[in-house]
């Protein structure tokens, strides 16, 4: 009899560790998959956070090279004023300046013009997201994060937008530096040709 209670209690506590086994397991599954998704939501806010970082240095390049623009181009009007003042050019030149020199010089000032006016126009850049976006999240569920992986790809996606507009404004900037040596060059090479 005492073989018989001891096999009955042996099965007993295997069929209650069986049991509880799958128990724990699948609050083990289920203690994984929310750690997972708090990492995923971590690294979400993270990218969020250097997506808006890089904006707001988007920002500042965008700026920065309309001010330096604009102070290309008032060096460029300094340099034709100064020009004048000191009697290189108009009809009480100290030095006759040519022709040449005088229709060239128009042209680069022209052309300088045009660049940085490339630079200072008005352009669609956007620095950050619609703040719907964020209050109304695309998939609709009440219970999704506010900030999710499908906005922080729409942050990207304008980033990257944003960038090659950023690429053009330099471009026309560095063109427009380049002009202001030429026009510089331009009255320095009339002024040495003529005496």
């Amino acid at each position: 009899m005492k073989s018989l209670h001891a096999l009955w209690c042996l099965r007993r506590m295997n069929a209650a560790r069986d049991s509880t086994e799958p128990d724990v397991a699948a609050d083990k599954a289920a203690a994984d998959k929310a750690a997972e998704e708090a990492a995923e939501q971590e690294r979400v806010k993270l990218a969020y956070k250097v997506a808006m970082d890089l904006f707001a240095a988007q920002d500042r390049t965008v700026g920065n090279l309309r001010t330096r623009a604009t102070g290309i181009f008032a060096t460029a009007a300094f340099v034709v004023t100064f020009s004048s003042s000191v009697h290189l050019v108009g009809k009480d030149s100290a030095v006759e300046f040519p022709l040449w020199a005088a229709i060239s010089l128009l042209c680069v000032v022209l052309v300088q013009g045009f660049f940085v006016m490339m630079v200072l126009w008005p352009r669609t850049f956007t620095f950050g997201h619609s703040v719907l976006g964020v209050l109304d999240p695309r998939s609709g569920a009440a219970n999704d994060p506010p900030v999710d992986r499908e906005l922080v790809l729409q942050l990207v996606e304008t980033l990257k937008k944003n960038k090659e507009q950023i690429k053009e404004l330099a471009a026309y900037y560095r063109c427009a530096v380049l002009l202001l040596l030429a026009e510089v060059s331009l009255v320095l090479a009339a002024v040495i040709s003529q005496l």
